[in-house]
């Protein structure tokens, strides 16, 4: 199993940050797991369910009914490159986030449901803004991202992140469903990468689950209680 690769992309991280700054007036939502974090952590949605800006909801496509209903929102149709860093991914995307943890900030350890190359989802990280303060641990190892790289990360295994810098971190967030290009473009035994047994993988606990279903209904969006009562009825 997977707990880290490193693509050979670099993105060009000055469109990016250029991009990213022109949208710093809209409105960036607080990531709905408050009690996840300390300090903020927030979200703009590039790509969301229904394609609204304002909903910030991404979780593994099973867990949905609707699993095909991600849309770019219009946000990303103001980012002509970062929608290009997004068609480089040959693959369908479900979730693409803007998230931005600031300064001071820090997400404490969690795992993210069925979020693996393994299980037919994998999340990509590209930074757009970091600095040497920030402490992005997977499975207890510190992984150190620089701006424009591309990662992808075994969310479904234990992470926590810390922002000691003086300035915010922002990652581009995708989210792709596995197929046979992304397949061969992890197989390159070339690439930066680290694997772990699979006893080391645990289930995300029911305490886990219920705190996502008790933010989900606070949400109170149609989309949020259609997931919550599945997650429910899953318990």
């Amino acid at each position: 199993m997977l707990k880290y690769l490193q693509l050979k992309q670099l993105f060009d991280v000055k469109k990016m940050q250029d991009e990213v700054t022109q949208l710093e007036g809209q409105l960036w939502k607080l990531h709905y797991n408050t009690k996840y974090y300390e300090g903020n952590w927030s979200i703009l949605p590039l790509r969301s369910i229904g394609g609204s800006v304002d909903n910030i909801i991404a979780v593994h496509s099973t867990a949905s009914e609707n699993a095909n209903v991600y849309q770019n929102t219009p946000l990303l149709n103001q980012c002509a490159y970062i929608k290009s860093v997004l068609d480089f991914f040959e693959c369908e995307k479900t979730s693409a986030r803007l998230m931005k943890l600031h300064s001071g900030a820090v997400i404490k350890e969690h795992r993210d449901q069925e979020m693996s190359y393994e299980e037919g989802e994998a999340r990509i990280h590209v930074p757009v803004f970091t600095n040497p303060g920030v402490e992005f641990f997977v499975d207890d190892e510190r992984i150190i991202m620089q701006e424009g790289e591309c990662w992808y990360l075994n969310l479904s295994l234990k992470h926590r992140v810390n922002n000691f810098g003086d300035t915010d971190r922002v990652h581009l967030v995708i989210d792709c469903k596995v197929n046979d290009w992304m397949r061969n473009l992890f197989a390159d035994p070339l690439l930066l990468q680290k694997h772990v047994a699979e006893e080391k993988k645990q289930p995300i606990s029911k305490e886990e689950k219920e705190k996502i279903i008790q933010q989900l209904r606070l949400m109170n969006t149609e989309t949020s209680i259609e997931m919550a009562n599945k997650m429910e009825k899953e318990l």
